[in-house]
């Protein structure tokens, strides 16, 4: 036994209906897209019909169940559901196969249906340009029509009152003719000559008649061909829409691409900048870590000279220590030498006493001074802010390896973006930590006012970078 093979979801989608709106003469197909689909000449609409018995917002197709449609009339020109009028604001049931039409016009007649859902491409609106000339041709051309067969309709009109007037009187002539006793001959040629007229008139407006017949079928045949004119003209702009549908499709790809090459360009480009960037600051890391190479090299000398110049004190003390014979005394700052004359054997002869405690330790004092003032000499010329002519406070190194302190050069970039000294271009500041601790570790060699003016330059800076925060 063979199992029935389930649809597919394909299949399924397939089968699903959408309701169509078929013109008459199978010329024009409506959609119906939407649950809620609205129809008139306005521009906002779901679908645009170019006639002038179109009002802007005519009707709108709602879905209120499964498959069970209605239509409500907007406009206050008619609307009908096979032949029957609906009015303004009333709603009416459709079923497939009614015949819907919108206003006067029979050319906007159309037989509501169902059929599967296919593949539908939306066509593009046209230019409101377009449907307003196309609008104003319409009704130029339906002004022209009723003007015409409303001057021949007010003629026939005329002439037909005429004719009853002209009745009126033979009817009159007759009763007088036959009331009367005398004078029957002029009754009768008067009843002749409003006969004659009669004729001739009856004779007019059949002929009135009849032309007013053939102006309707002229207008009705000028009309069906001015329609054809305009479709075909509607189909032209429609065409010719889509071809510049498709050249903008054409121009955006080309923006597209053009695009993608740019966004491209600008990520190498980036790329090249970034890797330019590290690149920099690789080298400005490198020349930090030569010059504080260098400093740490400086500072070793500086310890060495600082050694010898206390190993020359102390060798010299020895020396001092090594020729001099000392005695005992009452006061003992005092260092008593005796010479001794070889040529005078009877004793010792005191010639001069000469107080050496204060010279050593002068000559202590004097080479720790020496020391410190070369250390305080390089400070002065390698370690002082060219701005404020200070020590560094929070040292910082540009990008052309000058530094300066971080609030002079900070104050300094606020009204230019150069250097100080050499003028090149402001491009980084990085922090000199090395300086920093070097300079701390320095100042606690320094004299007592030294330091104090430092402590002083340093509470300024932070009051000042306190209120900057503010």
């Amino acid at each position: 036994m063979e199992r029935t093979k389930r649809p597919t979801t394909e299949q399924m989608e397939l089968k699903v209906l959408e309701p169509l709106l078929t013109r008459v003469d199978q010329q024009e197909l409506i959609r119906i897209d939407k649950n809620e689909f609205k129809i008139g000449r306005a521009r906002d609409n779901d679908e645009i019909i170019l006639d002038v018995t179109v009002s802007r917002k005519h009707c709108v197709f709602r879905c209120e169940g499964q498959d069970e449609w209605s239509v409500k009339n907007l406009s206050s020109s008619s609307t009908f559901v096979n032949n029957l009028t609906i009015k303004q604001g009333e709603i009416q049931r459709v079923n497939p196969g009614d015949i819907i039409q919108f206003g006067c016009n029979s050319m906007c007649k159309y037989v509501f249906s169902f059929a599967e859902r296919g593949h539908c491409v939306k066509r593009p609106r046209l230019d409101e340009k377009v449907l307003d000339t196309m609008l104003t041709k319409q009704r130029t051309f339906a002004e022209n029509q009723e003007c015409q067969r409303k001057e021949l309709k007010d003629k026939l009109e005329i002439k037909h009152k005429e004719q009853e007037e002209l009745k009126q009187q033979l009817e009159e002539l007759l009763s007088q003719q036959a009331a009367a006793k005398d004078d029957k001959e002029n009754l009768i040629k008067q009843i002749a000559t409003l006969e004659s007229k009669i004729e001739a008139g009856n004779m007019q407006e059949r002929h009135l008649h009849s032309m007013y017949s053939q102006l309707l079928q002229k207008l009705e045949n000028e009309r069906q061909q001015f329609e054809l004119r305009i479709n075909e003209e509607k189909q032209k702009w429609q065409e010719a829409l889509e071809m510049s549908k498709q050249e903008k499709e054409i121009l955006e790809m080309k923006m597209k691409e053009q695009m993608e090459r740019w966004r491209e360009q600008q990520q190498a480009d980036w790329k090249r900048m970034m890797e330019s960037k590290v690149n920099e600051e690789k080298t400005i890391q490198a020349q930090l870590l030569n010059e504080k190479n260098m400093l740490e090299e400086r500072l070793k000398k500086t310890e060495k000279a600082l050694k010898e110049q206390e190993a020359k004190a102390v060798t010299s003390q020895a020396i001092l220590n090594a020729n001099m014979i000392t005695e005992p005394s009452s006061s003992d700052n005092c260092i008593f030498v005796e010479l001794v004359d070889v040529n005078q054997p009877q004793g010792f002869q005191i010639l001069d006493t000469i107080d050496l405690t204060g010279f050593s330790q002068s000559i202590e004092t004097n080479t720790k001074e020496g020391v410190l003032g070369k250390v305080s000499d390089i400070m002065d010329e390698q370690l002082t802010c060219s701005i404020c002519s200070e020590l560094f406070v929070n040292a910082t190194t540009l990008n052309c390896m000058h530094t300066f302190c971080h609030h002079c050069i900070n104050a300094w970039y606020k009204k230019r973006r150069d250097c100080p000294v050499c003028r090149k271009p402001v491009m980084s500041m990085n922090r000199s930590l090395v300086l920093d601790n070097f300079i701390e570790s320095m100042i606690e060699n320094l004299t007592a006012d030294q330091q104090k003016k430092r402590k002083e330059l340093l509470q300024e800076r932070k009051v000042i970078g306190m209120k900057r925060r503010r």
